[in-house]
């Protein structure tokens, strides 16, 4: 998944995930601690943007923090969503609520053939003149 620099992308990204997670969580049995773990990063990362936004003179230790703790989070994002890849698979289209791309069978290309030039044997090209015949001549009979 695409490196998010907004934290806006980011908290929506897993506030998505955490959805998906409850959604879906008779086919992910045994991931409430990551979910856990999510929810507490996505809670700590809102006060800290909330913090940044409020506090000029901290900001470059606030900044600092909350980046830190972005990547730490998603971290844990990539483990979970790895976790769903082991619970349900990486060729189903449930995959796409977790943010995850469907790894299908690849589409056969189709059958419909290309037009080819026809294929002029030696034979046939000896036979034929090397200039073609003026259509006017051939046509009437006048010329």
């Amino acid at each position: 998944m695409p490196k998010l620099t907004s934290h806006g992308k980011v908290f929506r990204d897993w506030e998505a995930l955490l959805g998906a997670c409850e959604k879906n969580a008779s086919a992910l049995t045994g991931v409430e601690p990551l979910k856990t773990e999510m929810e507490t990063f996505l809670a700590e990362a809102r006060e800290l943007k909330i913090q940044q936004e409020n506090f000029n003179g901290n900001k470059k230790v606030t900044t600092q923090h909350l980046r830190e703790l972005i990547d730490q989070g998603t971290e844990v994002s990539r483990k979970l969503r790895a976790f769903v890849v082991s619970r349900i698979g990486t060729k189903t289209e449930l995959g796409t609520m977790f943010g995850l791309v469907p790894t299908g069978k690849p589409r056969k290309k189709s059958k419909t053939p290309a037009a080819k030039p026809p294929v002029v044997s030696q034979a046939t090209a000896a036979a034929s003149p090397a200039e073609p015949a003026d259509p006017v001549q051939t046509k009437g009979g006048e010329g």
